[in-house]
This record gives C-alpha cells, sequence and structure tokens, in this order.
C-alpha cells in the first residue's frame, strides 16, 4: 500500500513529482535565460533584430503602462488594440511587466520567455514519442539548437513567438497521454495561448487539429478506441479553432495578413534572387532532420497551406536575423512536430540525429558586434524630450510620450501613408532631439529650418570613449528657437 491508501499511487509532491516537472521548467529557465541575454546585449550594442518594431512595441506598452491606449504611431497603422493591422492579446500581460520594470530588456527577456515555453511541450512530446526522459531532453534540444527557433526567440519582440508553445502544446496534449487518452482541457489551454500572441492563431488551430480526425498520430493508428479518442478531441478542438476564428473576425477588422488562406491560389512571381534564396532555405529545411515527419505526416499536412503561401510570397523570410526572422513560427511548429513523431519511431537514436541535424542545419543568430559607442548618444537623450532617431538607434530611445523615426521627418509629400491624416512628413519642430547617421539627408533639412536652430549635443565622457566624440556615425542634434 502506498502512503495515500491506495496501491501503487505516490502523493503530490513526492520527489519523482517534482523531478517530473522540474526538468523541463529548467529547460525553460535556462533557455529563457540564455535567448534574453542574447537579446539584450544585441540591443545594448545598437544591433537588434529589427529596432524600428522593438521601438514601435515599446511606445504601444509605455503607453498602456502609463495610462494611455494600447497604441503607438510609429509605423503609421491604424491605431487601437483591435484596429491595429496585428492584434495581440498578451499585451496586458507584458505592460503590467513593464510597468514593474520599464526598460526595453524587460520587453527582450518576455520574448525568450513566450519562445522558451515551447520547451516544456517539446519536452513532453519527446517522452511520449520516444520513451523517457532522454527522449524528452533530446525532443526538447532539437527545438533549442535549431536556428530558425532561435532567431524568432531573439526577433526582438514578437508576440506571435507564441505560435511556439500553442500549436507544441495543442500536439502534445493530443498524444496519448499516461491514462491513454488525450488531455482535450490542456490542448485547449494551449489553443488560447496561441491565439494570446496574435490572430492567425484562430486559423491555425483548427488547420493543426482537423487532419487529427481522421488520421493517424502519436500512436493513435486508424481504428481502435485510442483512433476513436483522437478523433472525438480533435474533432471539439477543431470546432472550438473555428468558433475561434469566427470571433475574431467580428471584432478585428484586419484580420488576416502574411499568411491568408482565403488567397492560397495568388503566387507571386520571385526574382531570381529570390528564388535561389528559397531554394537554399530548402535545402536547409532537408538538411535539419524535418524530413523525419514524413514518417508521421498528420501535422505536415496541415502546415501544408501555409508552406505553399509563403513558398510564393514576395517578402523575404529565410535569414534568422532581420525583420522576418518571426515568421518561421507560422510553419515550423508543425514540421518540428512531424520531425519528433517520425523520429521516435526510430527510438532515442532517432530523436539524437534529428537534434544533431536540427543544430547543424541553420546559422545560429548569436552575439552581434555592433555600435556600442552610439549609448553615449542615446544615453544623452532627456526621458522626457521628443525624439526622432534612425533605425540603428530608435529602440534605444524608444519609451517616452513622443518618438519618430528620423526618416519619417524628410519623406516625400507623395510618401504620405494611405489614411494618414496629420501633417507629412512629420514636422521637425514635433521633436527636440534629431539623431541620425551624419551623412543622413535630414541634416540638410534641420539646417533649412527656417524657425529653429539644431546644434550638435556632444555626448558625454563615457568610459576610454571620453575623446572619441569624432569618430561617431551618428550626430545628436538640439532643437534651439532662432534668435537672429
Amino acid at each position: 500500500m502506498s502512503p495515500t491508501g491506495g496501491p501503487g499511487r505516490r502523493p503530490s509532491g513526492s520527489p519523482k513529482t517534482a523531478s517530473h516537472w522540474s526538468l523541463p521548467a529548467s529547460l525553460v529557465l535556462i533557455c529563457t535565460a540564455a535567448f534574453g541575454a542574447t537579446s539584450a546585449h544585441n540591443a545594448a550594442v545598437m544591433s537588434p533584430t529589427w529596432g524600428m518594431d522593438l521601438a514601435f512595441f515599446t511606445q504601444l506598452i509605455h503607453s498602456a503602462a502609463t495610462g494611455g491606449p494600447y497604441a503607438s504611431a510609429l509605423l503609421l497603422e491604424p491605431t487601437g488594440f483591435f484596429e491595429m493591422v496585428h492584434t495581440h492579446a498578451i499585451l496586458p500581460v507584458l505592460m503590467l511587466a513593464y510597468r514593474a520594470r520599464p526598460a526595453v530588456s524587460t520587453l527582450l527577456f518576455a520574448q525568450a520567455l513566450m519562445a522558451s515555453l515551447a520547451l516544456y511541450p517539446a519536452f513532453r512530446l519527446g517522452e511520449r514519442a520516444g520513451g523517457g526522459r532522454a527522449a524528452g531532453l533530446l525532443s526538447a534540444a532539437a527545438l533549442a539548437l535549431n536556428g530558425l527557433f532561435q532567431g524568432a526567440a531573439t526577433a526582438d519582440l514578437r508576440p506571435s513567438i507564441l505560435f511556439f508553445p500553442g500549436i507544441i502544446g495543442l500536439y502534445a496534449a493530443m498524444s496519448p497521454g499516461p491514462r491513454g487518452r488525450p488531455a482535450l482541457g490542456a490542448a485547449l489551454a494551449w489553443a488560447l495561448l496561441a491565439n494570446a500572441g496574435r490572430q492567425e492563431a484562430a486559423y491555425l488551430v483548427p488547420l493543426a487539429a482537423a487532419p487529427l480526425i481522421v488520421l493517424p498520430f502519436a500512436g493513435s493508428g486508424w481504428r481502435g478506441l485510442a483512433a476513436q479518442r483522437r478523433a472525438k478531441a480533435a474533432l471539439a478542438l477543431t470546432v472550438f479553432g473555428l468558433l475561434t476564428l469566427l470571433l475574431w473576425a467580428q471584432i478585428k477588422p484586419t484580420f488576416f495578413y502574411y499568411i491568408d488562406p482565403r488567397n492560397l491560389g495568388a503566387q507571386a512571381a520571385l526574382s531570381p534572387d529570390h528564388l535561389a534564396d528559397r531554394l537554399a532555405h530548402v535545402e536547409r529545411l532537408v538538411r535539419s532532420g524535418l524530413p523525419l515527419g514524413l514518417l508521421a505526416p498528420a501535422p505536415v499536412f496541415s502546415a501544408a497551406p501555409v508552406l505553399w503561401q509563403m513558398a510564393g510570397t514576395a517578402r523575404e523570410w529565410g535569414p534568422v536575423t532581420g525583420p522576418a526572422a518571426h515568421y518561421p513560427a507560422f510553419f515550423l511548429p508543425f514540421l518540428y512536430v512531424a520531425a519528433v513523431q517520425g523520429a521516435g519511431r526510430l527510438g532515442r537514436p532517432g530523436l539524437a540525429l534529428l537534434a544533431a541535424l536540427s543544430a547543424l542545419a541553420f546559422p545560429w543568430p548569436g552575439w552581434r558586434a555592433g555600435q556600442p559607442e552610439l549609448r553615449a548618444l542615446t544615453e544623452a537623450v532627456p526621458p522626457e524630450a521628443a525624439v526622432a532617431a534612425d533605425y540603428a538607434t530608435i529602440h534605444a530611445v524608444a519609451g517616452r510620450a513622443v518618438l519618430w523615426n528620423s526618416a519619417q521627418l524628410r519623406m516625400r509629400a507623395e510618401e504620405r501613408p494611405r489614411g494618414w491624416t496629420a501633417p507629412w512628413p512629420i514636422p521637425p519642430e514635433t521633436v527636440d532631439l534629431v539623431l541620425a547617421p551624419a551623412d543622413d539627408p535630414i541634416h540638410a533639412l534641420l539646417d533649412a529650418d527656417p524657425v529653429n536652430r539644431w546644434a550638435d549635443r556632444a555626448p558625454p565622457p563615457r568610459g576610454d570613449c571620453g575623446g572619441c566624440a569624432g569618430t561617431f556615425t551618428h550626430r545628436l542634434r538640439a532643437k534651439r528657437p532662432r534668435t537672429d
């Protein structure tokens, strides 16, 4: 008899129970620290993945944290929680974290945590596919060591990263657990987490669930009790996903954006460079071990519409760094789950092979050198100042009432964004400071300002860089009313 009075039962909180949770949870924490430190370093040396979007999210969250709306005009999009091009239901949670510690690095570590949450269901998926904790570790390693995943995890702040834990968690919950049946409640919870990332989860979830109604998955074959349980759970999950899709369609004016299932037949004419990059990316995907998913293809069928549209889009999505580093969140979770299931059929050696191939196929984003000397300029900007900064520095001065990109002060009148009713281009007098490269055409515009005189603000001494002001590639200029 066990201490609880039942044969073979262990009390909750026993060492075995704690170990069952602690190992995958430790993986989440370790990768959160590693990815967060990478992003924080790259941002500190003025080399974020895409500083413009990082500044946009920081401005938006800063506005909400200081009593304003969830809005930022920085990207010249419609403003409003549901009116923006993308809606991220996780933003209130990020706002609370930012309010507790108002710094860009808070958001960078939040991105790392959201990505690293995927390692928990990844561990469970491998544990059930290959048998035991070693298989779980190999499965989690296959994801954590993948350069595409690392690039998305360190893509500054992209809430769509929640597609990784949401979709992988959904599949892990649909794998027969210790009782031999899917955990529908857990699958619904993971689906909600995916929907908190971005509105496109509303069609990714039913795409993931629908094939499981008829196709074998995770040991549940074509027939039998296990197949019936899988089909019922998958049907319920599909209905939930479709209801979520209808809800999003009602509350969000601009629903689809990058990947639109309504336009699967629309394919862009790829340039030779685009086609070469796309083929090189496919070659890396093949070398990454993902073709093992053909041994368990249900998730591959789910990913097919997304892969088809991404194959023909003119948008760039191959590099592990840059503005599109988060795009793999749309397709990689599906391919990864299929690969784990396929590799699991070969046992632990199959999962070890998947982890090794995954680590070698794509470059890792890593720490970048950047231009750390520019911090002397950004740190000279008062927190209350209205600022215009360039792409390299704008993230470092984000989190204030007024922030523009310096390029938005010198664009042509005919480049006015559609629907923009405020003055265009942004008048220089709306800001107090302008930070831009020394050769930026904005400086000629400032020199010709008939109302204000724009003077260079020398950077303060900073360590051993106190006498290196002449080496700066940027100029920080302050507005002063003309007296002549």
